[in-house]
């Protein structure tokens, strides 16, 4: 993995969305969505492929394993569905739910209810924790999907990497 952020950087930009949510800088609509597409890159190029990265993703399959091998699915077929899969769809699901809470209302007429997802709105002083964890899990587990599924997990979390590091960059300097 080549870092588009030196780690001072990457320090910068999660601060700096922990910073626009918690004090709660702009209207709700723009503060959410940005530190939201700060919180991915920061996690992704300070994170991924960390021991934190690699015992979250043992934590889960083990614990995805543990459900699948339970006696209520014995003898099922499903219970012999691979546990990296699951896990992988179950973070295009979150992508899924990020990319719906990112979206305009007003896209809703085309795109249907996924364009209605909205992060809840925090109080001036406070995380927003759901914006959080969905971030988090896309940038720590962003690579895990497969297949196409797999490349839009992984390429927006490289976009988002390549659109925000500038930031630390026009804030600090040549760093």
């Amino acid at each position: 993995m080549t870092h588009e952020m030196s780690p001072t950087g990457v320090a910068v930009l999660l601060l700096l969305a922990i910073a626009i949510d918690y004090i709660s800088i702009g209207p709700n609509w723009l503060r959410d969505r940005l530190a939201f597409l700060m919180a991915i890159p920061a996690v992704y190029e300070g994170f991924n492929n960390s021991t934190a990265d690699h015992w979250t993703f043992q934590r889960l399959t083990g614990f995805l394993e543990w459900a699948l091998d339970q006696p209520i699915l014995s003898g099922a077929y499903i219970g012999g569905a691979s546990a990296s899969a699951v896990l992988g769809i179950l973070v295009f699901a979150v992508w899924l739910y990020g990319l719906g809470a990112i979206l305009p209302a007003k896209f809703s007429a085309r795109l249907g209810r996924i364009a209605t997802i909205n992060f809840p709105p925090s109080g001036v002083w406070a995380i927003n924790w759901r914006l959080w964890i969905v971030a988090i899990v896309l940038g720590l587990l962003g690579d895990v999907p497969v297949a196409w599924v797999g490349d839009l997990t992984q390429g927006t979390n490289e976009l988002l990497a390549d659109i925000m590091s500038p930031i630390p960059r026009l804030l600090l300097g040549g760093n």
